[in-house]
């Protein structure tokens, strides 16, 4: 029987995340959330997709464009390759979702103000139950906002969209 949930893991790249990475609502602690969630999803059937942003003015290393190495995506695991903001425009995302039958899509990933938001308020005019992780997505911040406000700002804005948000911790793939 299908798992009607899927993690979506939004471009967590090197590219994004060094020298200065970014953050989340906690800190310095992406990766290590983005790989404990994989984990779990992964523990529970739960298919886990990854996005990574490719354009032409990034360098040209894979090193660098490519997945984040410590959450290295397991054999079949789909890498949707996207040059917008949405993970869902012109990429075959949405096609991959219905054959899965995915109904419930939790989010990660970076940036919270670009990509994760596009693809959020995407995937909610698409009808999917979306669950964003709380404290599982990340930005910089600027001179005048901390990333920890845009995130509050951000997540806000999902909640009364309808989405739903929850903490990486409190997150059961089971439950």
């Amino acid at each position: 029987m299908p798992n009607p949930q899927a993690l979506l893991v939004i471009d967590v790249q090197r590219i994004y995340m060094e020298p200065d990475p970014m953050v989340t609502s906690d800190g310095n602690d992406l990766i290590p959330k983005c790989r404990g969630l994989i984990a779990r999803a992964r523990a529970a059937s739960v298919p886990v997709l990854f996005v990574r942003h490719v354009s032409e003015n990034q360098p040209n290393d894979p090193d660098l464009v490519g997945i984040h190495p410590d959450l290295s995506p397991a054999d079949g695991e789909p890498v949707i390759q996207k040059r917008f903001g949405s993970a869902f425009f012109k990429t075959d995302l949405e096609s991959i979702l219905s054959e899965l039958d995915v109904e419930t899509l939790y989010v990660c990933g970076l940036a919270t103000f670009g990509c994760v938001n596009a693809t959020v308020m995407c995937a909610l005019c698409k009808d999917y139950d979306v669950r964003v992780i709380a404290n599982g997505h990340g930005c910089v911040g600027s001179d005048d906002t901390s990333a920890s406000s845009r995130i509050e700002i951000f997540n806000d804005i999902w909640g009364k969209a309808g989405a739903t948000l929850i903490r990486a911790e409190d997150l059961d793939f089971n439950a």
